[in-house]
């Protein structure tokens, strides 16, 4: 089995500590007993004594008045608001208790936030910030790059249909999609055809039984044609968000025979219904194949032209639609791998354009 991949790629900090002083006037009698000796009325010193007791009464007072302020003072400060304390006050700009102004938290001197998603500036685990919550403009209310419509749906329950910004690969693989938000609840990602040559998305085709001429030409279309003998191929669309379920909107493949020669490509439904992605096209009665489409994490298609077609196709070169636009299939469990299956048998040369036209949906 041949893989080929194609990939085209186009606080502030310092804090302040304010300490309570705490002053107390309690010395009183000794100034006065201090005057009362410079005056020169010092000749008794029982007197003096007396009054130095006296005074020293005073003092007790005094001091017993000071401690009361003293405490005062200090269970005041101690309930005054502070940055720390996790209360924004004053002209504080915040206040979480942490203050250690890491990513979403409040800066060291409570002045204001610390980096934030809204902040205008990519900081942290974002991956964008345009400071604003509109989700349809490339980067979601969180900060985050939408990797599918369904992301920005989830945002935005009110967004409607549109060309809007995801990035399925990340953040640095950022293109306009189509959204339909409408269609089952919506959440549907477009993938269409100028995306597949874009290095936005990834893409590989899978040869399990070769044909000479293979490719994808300039407008990012697979195509096939064998030589006379038999082929069959996959082609699988990388899209890492996942989907569980598709549908086809305004798809067309095309026929890919040598008209030249006078030879076709056929499907048959009453011969063969692709049904193993191994196997393209039918091993005995007819020499006809198939396109069918569904998970590459399944062993084979949910749903192809085969199964849909109700008379046989036979053509050159002939464009043919999607029978059921806009029907939606279920895959087996969610998968990254969008798959489309082809092939074609018999002695002409044969072969398929799977995706000529149109769009996927995923979801």
């Amino acid at each position: 089995m041949l893989r080929r991949l194609f990939s085209r790629s186009s606080a502030w900090a310092g804090a302040s500590l304010l300490l309570p002083l705490v002053v107390a006037c309690g010395q009183d009698g000794r100034k006065d007993a201090f005057f009362d000796s410079a005056d020169g009325t010092g000749d008794s010193d029982g007197a003096d004594e007396a009054s130095a007791g006296s005074d020293g009464g005073s003092d007790s007072d005094s001091s017993s008045d000071g401690s009361t302020d003293a405490a005062t003072t200090s269970e005041s400060t101690d309930g005054e608001p502070s940055c720390g304390d996790g209360i924004v006050n004053g002209d504080e700009g915040c206040d979480d208790g942490v203050n250690d102004g890491s990513y979403g938290g409040c800066n060291p001197d409570c002045s204001g936030p610390s980096a934030y998603c809204g902040d205008g500036f990519v900081n942290g685990p974002e991956q964008c910030d345009d400071a604003n919550a509109v989700a349809t403009d490339g980067c979601l209310s969180s900060c985050l790059v939408p990797r599918s419509c369904l992301e920005i749906l989830l945002d935005d329950p009110q967004v409607g249909d549109g060309q809007y910004g995801i990035g399925p690969k990340g953040p640095d693989f950022v293109f306009s999609a189509p959204c339909d938000m409408s269609t089952d609840g919506g959440g549907w990602t477009g993938l269409t055809l100028p995306q597949l040559c874009s290095g936005n998305l990834d893409v590989a085709m899978t040869a399990f039984e070769m044909a000479p001429v293979e490719g994808i030409d300039d407008s990012c279309r697979p195509y096939t044609r064998d030589g006379g003998g038999d082929h069959s191929y996959a082609f699988d669309v990388v899209f890492p968000p996942g989907f569980e379920a598709f549908y086809l909107r305004d798809f067309v493949m095309k026929a890919n025979a040598d008209g030249g020669l006078g030879h076709v490509s056929e499907i048959y439904p009453d011969n063969f219904v692709q049904s193993v992605w191994a196997e393209g096209h039918a091993t005995m009665g007819s020499a006809t194949g198939d396109v069918s489409f569904g998970s590459g994490s399944d062993a084979g298609p949910v749903i192809s032209y085969g199964a849909l077609l109700d008379a046989n196709m036979s053509c050159a070169a002939c464009e043919t639609p999607w029978l059921a636009d806009g029907q939606i299939y279920e895959v087996g469990s969610i998968s990254t791998l969008l798959r489309l299956g082809w092939g074609e048998s018999g002695g002409e040369a044969e072969g398929w354009y799977p995706w000529w036209a149109g769009s996927i949906y995923v979801r």
